[in-house]
């Protein structure tokens, strides 16, 4: 499900707060819907920014006076200065205060807003969407610009405004037509004396009494189980029992009212019955609860809301409950050690036996006000208890009894259905038949709900005998129908989808059946079937009557048959059903020749628009008007004493007659409480018409007529309705006819679609000016239809109106019930059972539908398949083709079908197995809201899916008026500068005294560098680092130069095997390098220079110093991390690769490495498969230093056997091969680094930032490649500091030598990966936990301050925290990273991105920028069309912002262009181009590492490292194409210290091998797979990237469950196509592997992932094909645009 947003700006007033806070509240008490509570927000905040009245600002921004500084290091002055426009701002880069931004951050640049743009000259540019308002908006450059190739240039385009028809009110009537509102249906008066039965009177209680005393050894109740055994019950017994239970009560010092839980099975119906009317007696209020309903999480949800202390259960339940296990674990759940149930006492009720003392008592009962609670569910899943009163109960069992006596018939030999209880009737010869009991034969739940209600409590009050049956019985073949003939049962009480499988059953073979009988089934017997539901299935209806009643022997079956409208959600309640009352008097007649029928056939167009057009002639010709028209059965006239109107739930006005709307009534019967739900409860139970609203519709109505008559209408409707009558709002939609409640659906089973028109090549468009001119219908909705609503629901919302007017592309929304769906799929397709669907809460105008198909083709998959011989499953491949074909016609049947008869298309459509989805509470109806929440969390057992996109691509899809062009193209790229251009003039008008220009940095070169010890020295005299280390040995022989950071006494065992130096003075670190000179130089195999060395060592003193002594040699060093256990098998193959390739001549490596390849099991087994091609191996670690042997010791000899040919060369060759494996598609090229370049580096970080002799460096991380590389080798050297080399294994393992060492020795510098700087936070936060409970552990001692102590704020002498990013950062994940762990002390201020490159480790960073990170929203629409639009994340129109940080400004020697990179142009400011780089920093160059060893160059690569600007605009200098995109943007910000400073920041977007070109726009996957990802919690990995012309998915899930895959699928594409507009073509799911590349991550390995799956060396646990590929969606749109 997406995000909701509950954020509450601070800057909006206190009254708009309140509005929203209460607003928040009402969906979280589940009175609004998700699209209820977004629409509701967004006109909340409207509605504000509408009062504040905002108006173009034409004056300048006022920039603070005070002088602009330097950032250190960095001269800013010869920046230049880059303009941005913003959606709200287009002339600033920043008008807005974000949650990053410090307050005083200003712009250069004037300051315009939205109304801008609509006065704005509209450009020829047009990268845009076709008729999409939902993913433009006004954030859309579509929206300000056209191609006159395309469309009109005056018209801007199709409007995508939508004709609402959902619900009806003024709006939708002709402009001749007015708003003439409903006459109420007045409460019917029956004039029928209840005296003796009525509330006043008598309580159920008194009657029960009555019949105890009177009618004692009489059947009360008969129980069937089942297995077919009888459990009978005599009223005295009945009493008896439940006097026992209340005697036993009495004695749990319970207080009235008190609430007590009734824990029985619905096969315990005696049982139970005896329990409850135990609590009515005692004045307890009873709780119903099994597990047959609740789950345990939900009872203990109902124990505490109600405070229970006591529970009657049976034995079978107490059972249950001592044998419950658990679903995950298996193991059982004791629930005595559960505080919930600790305190509470359960009291079996079943061996209680009789309270014969209550045989001698004339009790006086004191009858509480509530009778019980019943828990219901609601639309999403939450509990409500329904608070049923005694009061509510007798009213409603009067007005059953009241309905049951007058459809008496003259044949009917039992009269009266209310048996006295007062006095004792005798039974004579001619009172015999006429006082008989009727036989009520229930098949509903008879603990809860309709079963409770109108069958055991109806029963008591009636005085008749009742039987209830097991539904086990009445699932086999004659068994219902057995059961009536048995018991001759007058009234028939059970559920409509019950009896529906109950009537098929019997007609699949009606002779069997009868044969099974020595005589036929008599159902002449019946004089009443009461069918509970909401929705009458005239199918159902035809069935039962014609077929089944009339068949067996029913008399006068039509009117025998009587559904029931009963509210599940209310208790069970009825409301209606057919009945002979009369008081019809005052029900309005809208067809006379009408008003005996029961049925009507109504036009299916005009039900979509919500108006209702009944048909005689297609009455009289139902077979033919099964396509046009809909056969509606009514539930008769309201019960007597209730007031029903037809009412927009939205606005609370009366529909027009025969419109259709919600259902409220008022009325004494009905439930008027939810258990502690007080807001709801005022919502729902004390709705009030808005007359204020009705007369507002009268009196702005357009037409000439006179208003008086409405006026007159609606009075007359105040006087007998007056405005404080109180209503009940049903959740039910529909309509009255001739005083007739016809109803349609219940509220969470409507949804709303865009009238679809089919085009000639049977695409699909919502664009109904596309339908064939003489379609008069469709013209007639589009002309005459002005401002509509839409309705509210759980997926509808009524709330907005939309203005139509006559432009081109206009849509007509509709309004569909599920109802009528599933009886017209059900009925032509024999193999679905049932159906659901809902809108995906995404877009109002979208409308995009999703179908749910309960299939008896899809199989629930057993548990053994899942483990399945691998010969059984290849078996079982054909039986997979044959289902996904059946699978396949099945699903183009039902999208066939649909279109036929109901004009809709869904997006998808999901095949389940029957019975898998949720059904209502206590009904077999499929709950739509829970199926819809199931979808939502990716819960359904979807065996199929499928999916129709072609009316979205044509409707919805975003895309480029120019299909097959890069958004980077001459043709485009030269429109989109016009575009900017004239936007630019445009607003020149208001004083922009800045003009438009390139998007460049600007350069600070510095020649040199002084060393801070001299500053007379010049550390670019010194042409290489050992010149300058020599240098150093000579002026600081005794100050510290290295030291390993490693604690010896907490580090591992293989630190044994090396050196531990601390404190390595340079006179020392000259001896280290010379004993490893003197090994290299005495070596029996001698090298040359030239040679390839491998370096495999710890970070580590020794390390350096081979490094060192190597580069003494001028031999070509390639440093490798040390070999890894977990994946030695991996690194042991490349290692051999390489020195293959390279032909490497030694490898020099350290104690631990060298004994992890010789001794450990694991490593040693792969490593002596590779042994004999390996060169000598040298072991460094732990040679001898001796006095005098130095450097300057072999200087001789290095110049005669090691020095280079041409020595004016020398620092000019290759010295250093890097080689990075972190990203897939870099790791082939390898890095070539020389002299010169490694000097030019260390000079550019100590400039930039500025770094002084007195703070040491650390490095742990990446230190054989890039900037690691230099931190641990070079950066010390040359800038005269201590170097602390740290051991990321031994780091891992002991920590804390590490955080010490920032805490206490001044680092004020550090360099981390984003992996390395998680674990650091982590390591550290263990450690302060730890060292908590060491304090807590010796308070009595006596702490003194110590060094030793790791204290929270350990970072505070830290300045500045490097953390890298290969492209745009991750600002997401560090700002989650600090939030996880608060323990460690870090400032957003000590945080700095380094934005680096493959072929430049520096090329931007946001080191002592001295203010946080620059949050920047974006435009993706635009984005996607390479145009930089900013928008302010708050306003309600920005859906799906991308929110950027900056990667601040270039360091010095350093030139940053953002360049077009197919015209080489320079960008304008507004357009993202590639990011070119000239600096110092780039390296020297590369090779290329083949698959098979072999080193090579690449022209384009080549090419990469020699870029140039189009020759107009050449400027001389020579770039790198990093192939990243991104744009500059100059900002003014005031610093902590309050200084002005003017910056030019660089965002960066992604590579542009990670975009996508999609229809002509450009999406970035990075932003495509985190939408992916964020669509449910299972989703572990993804990568997206086009393959053969199909864009496809390849996802992992934490979870192996297969058959939710489907769901999945469909929530990602919808995710997509909502977030990105995009629609995939191929999703595959990748089994996870341990071994193999699927363990790997997969952001960073994208390349090798897809490689892969090309090679088929993924396993696939399931695949589904989407859409057919971009070049059918080109197609469906040139066709479609050809004409426009």
């Amino acid at each position: 499900m997406p995000t909701l947003d509950f954020s509450i700006p601070p800057s909006l007033p206190v009254d708009v707060q309140e509005k929203l806070n209460e607003l928040i509240q009402d969906y979280r008490d589940e009175s609004l819907t998700v699209k209820g509570y977004e629409k509701k927000r967004a006109w909340i905040l409207d509605r504000y920014q509408e009062k504040m009245g905002q108006k173009l600002m034409r004056s300048a921004t006022n920039v603070d006076k005070r002088k602009n500084i330097h950032i250190p290091g960095r001269n800013q002055s010869l920046s230049s200065t880059l303009i941005n426009k913003n959606l709200i701002s287009p002339r600033s880069s920043v008008n807005r205060n974000s949650l990053n931004d410090p307050p005083s951050l200003k712009s250069p640049r004037k300051i315009g807003t939205t109304s801008e743009y609509a006065d704005s000259p509209h450009s020829i540019y047009q990268v845009t969407t076709n008729s999409n308002k939902m993913f433009s908006d006004l954030s859309s450059s579509g929206d300000l610009f056209r191609t006159p190739t395309r469309q009109n240039a005056k018209s801007n385009g199709r409007n995508t405004s939508s004709v609402q028809l959902s619900l009806p009110s003024h709006d939708v009537l002709d402009d001749n037509q007015e708003y003439i509102p409903m006459i109420p249906l007045l409460p019917r008066v029956t004039n029928i004396d209840h005296a003796e039965f009525s509330p006043n009177q008598s309580s159920l209680l008194s009657i029960l009494r009555g019949r105890f005393e009177h009618q004692e050894s009489q059947t009360a109740m008969i129980a069937i189980n089942s297995k077919g055994k009888e459990t009978f019950i005599t009223w005295d017994k009945l009493y008896l029992r439940a006097e026992k239970v209340a005697h036993e009560l009495g004695k749990s010092k319970l207080y009235k009212m008190d609430k007590v839980l009734l824990w029985y099975n619905k096969s315990e119906s005696v049982t139970f019955i005896v329990a409850l009317l135990g609590c009515f007696i005692a004045g307890m209020v009873a709780v119903p609860i099994s597990f047959e309903t609740y789950s345990l999480a939900e009872i203990m949800e109902i124990i505490k809301s109600t405070n229970t202390k006591t529970i009657l259960i049976s034995n079978e339940c107490h059972k249950q409950l001592d044998s419950l296990h658990s679903t995950t674990t298996n193991t059982k759940v004791k629930l005595n050690r559960n505080e919930l149930f600790r305190d509470i006492s359960f009291l079996r009720t079943d061996d209680l036996g009789t309270y014969s003392k209550a045989k001698k008592q004339s009790p006086t009962f004191e009858v509480p006000n509530i009778a019980y609670i019943e828990f219901t569910r609601t639309p999403l899943g939450r509990l409500s208890g329904v608070v049923m009163k005694h009061n509510i109960l007798i009213e409603q069992f009067n007005a059953m009894a009241d309905i049951l006596n007058s459809k008496k018939m003259p044949y009917w030999k039992k009269t009266n259905i209310r048996k006295p209880f007062n006095r004792r009737v005798p039974l004579t010869i001619a009172t015999k038949e006429s006082n008989a009991k009727f036989m009520i034969l229930n098949t509903l739940d008879p603990t809860r709900s309709t079963g409770l209600v109108l069958g055991v409590l109806f029963n008591i009050f009636s005085g008749n005998v009742f039987v209830t049956v097991d539904n086990k019985l009445i699932t086999k073949s004659g068994g219902y129908e057995n059961l009536i003939d048995r018991y001759r049962a007058d009234i028939l009480l059970n559920d409509q989808l019950q009896l529906k499988q109950i009537v098929i059953n019997y007609l699949e073979n009606p002779l069997v059946l009868a044969e099974r009988r020595k005589h036929k089934f008599d159902f002449t017997c019946i004089k009443c079937c009461l069918t509970t539901c909401t929705t009458i299935d005239t199918d159902v209806t035809e069935m039962v009557v014609h077929k089944w009643l009339k068949n067996l022997g029913c008399i006068d079956a039509p009117l025998c048959y009587s559904p029931v409208l009963t509210l599940i959600d209310f208790g069970g309640i009825f409301v209606a059903t057919k009945d002979k009352l009369g008081g019809l008097d005052n029900f309005p007649i809208h067809n006379s020749k009408l008003r005996l029928q029961d049925e009507l056939y109504v036009n299916k167009q005009k039900l979509r628009a919500n108006t209702v057009e009944p048909s005689i002639t297609a009455m009289l010709n139902s077979s033919a008007s099964f396509k046009d028209y809909i056969k509606l059965e009514t539930f008769g006239f309201p019960m007597s004493n209730t007031m029903l109107c037809v009412v927009n739930p939205d606005d609370a006005t009366l529909v027009p007659d025969l419109c259709v709307g919600e259902i409220w009534l008022s009325s004494d019967n009905l439930v008027d409480e939810f258990f502690q739900m007080e807001k709801v409860n005022e919502f729902v139970f004390k709705a009030k018409l808005n007359y204020a609203k009705m007369f507002t519709f009268i009196n702005e109505s357009k037409t000439s007529k006179s208003t008086e008559l409405p006026k007159e209408r609606l009075q007359t409707i105040l006087n007998v309705c007056p405005g404080g009558t109180q209503f009940v709002r049903t959740k039910l939609m529909g309509f009255v006819h001739n005083g007739k409640i016809f109803i349609l659906s219940l509220i969470e089973d409507m949804f709303l679609q865009n009238q679809l028109i089919r085009l000639p090549n049977w695409s699909h468009t919502s664009d109904v000016s596309r339908a064939v001119p003489s379609s008069s219908t469709t013209k007639k909705n589009v002309s005459d239809c002005k401002t509509v609503k839409s309705s509210e629901s759980s997926n509808i919302s009524i709330s907005d109106r939309v203005s139509i007017s006559n432009q081109k592309g206009k849509r007509v929304v509709e309004t569909h019930y599920l109802q009528q769906i599933t009886e017209t799929l059900v009925r032509t397709v024999a193999t679905v059972s049932d159906v659901s669907a809902f809108e995906i809460n995404r877009h109002k105008e979208e409308h995009i539908l999703v179908m749910v198909i309960e299939s008896s083709l899809a199989k629930k998959r057993s548990p053994e398949s899942v483990n399945a011989d691998m010969s059984i499953v290849s078996t079982t491949v054909k039986q997979k083709e044959d289902l996904e074909k059946k699978m396949n016609e099945l699903i183009d049947q039902i999208y066939r079908i649909l279109w036929i008869f109901h004009k809709i298309q869904p997006m998808c459509i999901v095949v389940v197995p029957r019975g898998s989805l949720p059904r209502r509470y206590c009904s077999l109806e499929l709950a739509n809201s829970t199926v819809e929440r199931k979808f939502v969390m990716g819960e359904l057992d979807s065996k199929f899916v499928k999916f129709q996109f072609d009316n979205i691509i044509l409707d919805f899809i975003p895309h480029s008026g120019y299909y097959n062009e890069s958004i980077f193209s001459e043709h485009l790229s030269r429109l989109r500068r016009a575009y900017i251009e004239d936007m630019d003039s445009y607003y020149g008008q208001y004083g922009s005294e800045l003009p438009l220009k390139w998007q460049t940095s600007g350069i600070d070169y510095r020649d040199t560098s002084y060393d801070l010890r001299t500053t007379n020295k010049q550390l670019s005299d010194f042409e290489n680092i050992l010149e300058l280390i020599e240098w150093r040995v000579k002026k600081l022989p005794n100050e510290a130069a290295f030291t390993d950071g490693s604690d010896a006494s907490s580090t591992s065992s293989n630190n044994n095997d090396n050196n531990i130096h601390k404190n390595v003075s340079w006179k020392t670190f000259d001896q280290i390098v010379g004993a490893c000179l003197k090994k290299i130089i005495s070596s029996k195999t001698p090298l040359k220079p030239g040679d390839k060395v491998v370096i495999m060592c710890k970070n580590s003193v020794d390390y350096v110093a081979i490094v060192m002594a190597c580069l003494y040699c001028h031999m070509v060093i390639i440093p490798l991390e040390p070999i890894t256990e977990a994946t030695a098998e991996e690194d042991l193959q490349l290692f051999s690769q390489i020195v293959k390739g390279y032909r490497v001549k030694r490898i020099f490596i350290d104690g631990s490495s060298n004994n992890l390849l010789m001794n450990n099991n694991t490593v040693s087994r792969h490593f002596k498969s590779i042994r004999n091609t390996m060169p000598k191996i040298t072991v460094v670690s732990k040679l001898k230093r001796k006095h005098g042997v130095n450097i300057a010791l072999f200087k001789n000899i290095l110049k005669l056997k090691y020095s280079c040919k041409v020595a004016s060369k020398a620092n000019s060759l290759p010295c250093m091969i890097w080689i990075n494996q972190d990203h897939s598609i870099t790791n082939k090229l390898h890095i070539k680094m020389n002299h010169s370049a490694l000097m030019n580096f260390c000079k550019i970080t100590k400039e930039t930032l500025q770094l002084p002799t007195t703070s040491p460096i650390f490095s742990l991380c990446n230190y054989t490649t890039g900037f690691g590389f230099m931190l641990s080798c070079f950066i010390g050297p040359y800038v005269g500091t201590t170097t602390h080399l740290f051991d990321v294994e031994e780091f891992l393992s002991a920590p804390k030598a590490f955080l010490l060492g920032i805490q206490n020795l001044n680092a004020r510098d550090l360099y981390f990966t984003l992996g390395m700087f998680h674990r650091v936070l982590e390591r550290a936060s263990s450690v302060l936990v730890n060292g908590s409970k060491d304090v807590a552990s010796n308070k009595s001692k006596n702490l003194h301050k110590n060094t030793s102590k790791l204290i929270p704020y350990f970072f505070r002498n830290v300045k500045n925290i490097m953390i890298t990013f290969v492209g745009r950062p991750s600002f997401l994940s560090i700002e989650n990273l600090l939030a996880r762990y608060q323990k460690v002390v870090v400032s957003p201020y000590q945080i700095n991105f380094v934005y680096q490159h493959h072929f430049n480790p520096i090329v931007s960073l946001r080191s002592y920028l001295d203010i946080p990170p620059i949050d920047v929203y974006l435009d993706p629409v635009s984005l996607r069309e390479g145009v930089i639009r900013e928008v302010d994340p708050t306003s309600s129109r920005v859906y799906n912002a991308l929110r950027l940080q900056d990667s601040g400004v270039v360091p010095v020697c350093t030139d940053v262009t953002i360049v077009n990179p197919e015209t080489l142009l320079p960008c304008l400011e507004g357009e993202i181009g590639e990011i070119w780089c000239c600096s110092e920093a780039n390296v020297h160059d590369y090779v290329l590492f083949n698959a098979n060893g072999q080193l090579s160059k690449d022209k384009f690569i080549t090419e990469q490292f020699q870029s140039k600007f189009n020759k107009e605009v050449a400027n001389g200098l020579t770039y790198l194409r990093t192939g990243d995109l991104g744009f500059i943007r100059n900002i003014q910000s005031t610093n902590r210290e309050g200084d002005l400073i003017s910056l030019n920041l660089l965002y960066v977007l992604g590579s542009i091998n990670e975009t996508v070109d999609i229809l002509g726009l450009t999406h970035f996957v990075t932003n495509l797979e985190k939408t992916v990802r964020d669509a449910h919690p299972s989703i572990m990995n993804c990568v997206i990237s086009k393959a053969g012309g199909l864009l496809v998915c390849l996802i992992q899930c934490r979870n192996g469950k297969v058959e939710r895959h489907g769901n999945l699928t469909a929530l990602v594409v919808a995710a997509l196509m909502s977030s990105h507009g995009v629609i995939l073509d191929l999703v595959s799911f990748v089994k996870f592997d341990q071994n193999g590349v699927c363990k790997k991550n997969w952001n960073v390995n994208r390349h090798n992932i897809m490689e892969s799956w090309f090679d088929q060396e993924l396993r696939i646990e399931s695949q589904f094909a989407v859409n057919y590929g971009e070049n059918i969606s080109i197609y469906l749109l040139s066709d479609f645009e050809k004409d426009t």
